[in-house]
């Protein structure tokens, strides 16, 4: 059993889904003899969603592992709940920010892809106003089907004149 799936399936049942949690586990049940004290006690968890989360979480504590790795199964989960239709666009953003904000702040994970995730949800509630709408649709879509990281979209914003700036000048320069 690798941390990666298990912080994965960590994530996955913190947010209330068990999509191949246990299948996962049976396969584990199957072919380990004698079975590890993890498999051993998840086993014993049955459907305590919380004892299985804890379990898991203090496994996934004793050792490092690639949280990147973890976050990239994360997008793919999402981008195929998203193109399947099972997930709506704001229901993908929402996961993006309930799933990176604990990751983030609690639990330290450092990798790019977790940040990304946390972000959508400010660049989300910008699109349209600040931010074009077909900039940020661009962006999600890259994101989620790609992995392309989102970088910061306002980046060309900044140091560019407003109009208003620019009419403001103009104005100045005419009374100068």
């Amino acid at each position: 059993m690798t941390r990666e799936d298990a912080y994965y399936y960590k994530i996955l049942l913190s947010n209330g889904f068990d999509d191949g949690y246990y299948e996962w586990l049976d396969g584990f049940l199957e072919e380990e003899d004698p079975l590890s004290d993890i498999v051993l006690e998840l086993s014993l968890c049955g459907s305590n969603v919380n004892e299985t989360i804890r379990l898991l979480h203090n496994y996934c504590a004793e050792e490092e592992f690639d949280d990147g790795a973890v976050g990239e199964r994360i997008r793919l989960f999402l981008r195929d709940g998203f193109s399947s239709g099972r997930f709506t666009k704001d229901e993908v953003i929402s996961l993006m920010y309930n799933i990176a904000m604990p990751c983030i702040e609690h639990e330290g994970l450092e990798a790019k892809i977790w940040c990304d995730m946390f972000y959508m949800d400010d660049y989300y509630s910008m699109a349209g106003g600040i931010l074009a709408s077909k900039k940020f649709d661009r962006m999600f879509h890259d994101f989620l089907n790609d992995g392309k990281p989102i970088g910061d979209p306002l980046a060309e914003l900044k140091g560019k004149k407003t109009w208003f700036d620019r009419l403001k000048e103009i104005i100045k320069s005419i009374f100068s």
